[in-house]
């Protein structure tokens, strides 16, 4: 964690939080390998679960080696036009050292970025933080594509509070299908006006 810490100093990232631990603070060793980003490492915030963590998001990017059977939107870094949009408050989002994101976290994200590596090779976490915000940061001169702003991380969590529970109750509609549909509504990239019109539709068809 000293040395996420570290690499969010060198890209100028400053809000840490840690997600499902037991640590309420982190342990006082993370302030020897983190001593140059001690103002991160003490303003860090703990979260229950990754959904609470990612609420006043704009979008959020996994980053996972896992196989997934979701149409999620994937790409691989470097790649400068192929990643989203990061205008707003974006959630680059890691798993543990030891075992990475679990699917159920990674379907929570818009969004899933690879780090390409022999096979058999991973990066530990501080390496993977330093690649992933290096590789997310345009070089000075280099203009990134303009897209249409889409609707907030925010709202699409909303969204799918309001819609899962009403999935969940059709027996057709399994945990796996849920997921799909969460991506699918991802993949849509809805603005403002097109989500709330989609709301309404859906609030309509609930009566």
């Amino acid at each position: 964690m000293g040395f996420v810490a570290r690499a969010m100093r060198a890209f100028g990232v400053t809000d840490l939080v840690v997600v499902s631990s037991s640590w309420r603070t982190l342990p006082a060793e993370v302030r020897v390998t983190g001593v140059c980003a001690l103002d991160i490492l003490d303003g860090a915030r703990f979260e229950a679960g990754l959904a609470a963590a990612l609420r006043g998001c704009d979008t959020a990017i996994a980053f996972s080696r896992r196989p997934t059977a979701l149409r999620q939107d994937s790409f691989t870094l470097p790649a400068l036009c192929a990643s989203p949009n990061l205008n707003g408050r974006a959630a680059l989002v890691f798993g543990r050292e030891s075992t990475g994101l679990s699917r159920a976290e990674s379907v929570l994200c818009p969004h899933l970025a690879r780090i390409p590596c022999e096979d058999g090779i991973s990066l530990n976490l501080g390496q993977a933080v330093a690649v992933a915000l290096f590789s997310l940061t345009a070089p000075i001169g280099v203009e990134r594509p303009q897209t249409p702003p889409a609707a907030s991380l925010d709202r699409m969590l909303a969204l799918w509070d309001y819609l899962q529970p009403r999935l969940a109750a059709a027996p057709r509609l399994t945990e796996v299908r849920q997921r799909r549909i969460r991506q699918m509504l991802y993949r849509l990239r809805l603005d403002d006006t097109d989500f709330d019109l989609l709301f309404a539709v859906m609030k309509a068809l609930a009566k």
